[in-house]
């Protein structure tokens, strides 16, 4: 997923501030530039630490990339 789509998937104000609020406690830039970028570069932002594994519309599931290998083995999928 890209930060165009990520940034698609964010239906409600909740997940707008909900992932800005992730880019800040995070660390993942310093505060003042959080504050001024837009939805789009936060997106990237995000995905530069994060792997998104499943969206939905009210919620997004997201796994720090050093975690992936983990979540790999630890989800149990079941398809149609």
């Amino acid at each position: 997923m890209d930060a165009r789509e990520l940034n698609d998937s964010l239906n409600y104000t909740g997940m707008v501030r909900g992932i800005r609020t992730l880019a800040v406690t995070d660390n993942l830039a310093p505060i003042e530039e959080i504050a001024t970028m837009t939805e789009l570069e936060i997106c990237k932002l995000v995905l530069d630490k994060y792997n998104v594994v499943y969206t939905e519309s009210e919620e997004i599931g997201l796994v720090k990339k050093s975690d992936t290998e983990t979540y790999n083995k630890i989800i149990k999928q079941i398809r149609r």
